[in-house]
């Protein structure tokens, strides 16, 4: 029997579907791993000034601009984590198959994270955001997309 896994995730949120079942319609009830991100608002994260620079010329001093966006470090923080859990279970050979179902952005980061060997197990990407979707829900439309 092939054991196959569902990773719905977003930037701040994963949830793992172990075990699941694809020849069984109805309810299933698949154990369960989510992963949580604490949000933070902006002003937590940008707490500290960028700082000021000195002129070349004269006596003046000017703001920087921060250099990257600290809410989309974060969440790629949080994705390096979840890829890093997926590619241990792999490692292990918890699971032979996995589908990933990510919101666009999370996805590319995903498809850079993850090592060899745990794509090699990918099966099917969907680029959606099924993150909040009821596990009912969530299996019958990966089910619906791997019938199409």
């Amino acid at each position: 029997m092939t054991t196959t896994w569902i990773l719905a995730a977003d930037g701040n949120q994963a949830r793992l579907l172990k075990g699941v079942n694809f020849l069984k319609n109805g309810h299933q009830n698949p154990e369960q791993e989510i992963f949580q991100l604490d949000t933070k608002r902006v002003q937590d994260i940008m707490a500290d000034k960028p700082g000021r620079a000195h002129s070349s010329t004269g006596h003046g001093r000017s703001a920087m601009e921060y250099s990257s966006d600290p809410v989309r470090g974060e969440q790629q923080r949080f994705t390096s984590e979840v890829a890093s859990k997926l590619d241990t279970y792999a490692r292990e050979g918890a699971f032979d198959r996995l589908v990933v179902c990510a919101a666009p952005q999370t996805l590319g980061d995903l498809r850079a994270m993850l090592s060899t060997a745990t794509r090699a197990k990918t099966t099917m990407e969907i680029c959606k955001d099924y993150s909040n979707l009821p596990t009912d829900k969530l299996i019958s439309s990966v089910r619906a997309a791997m019938s199409s």
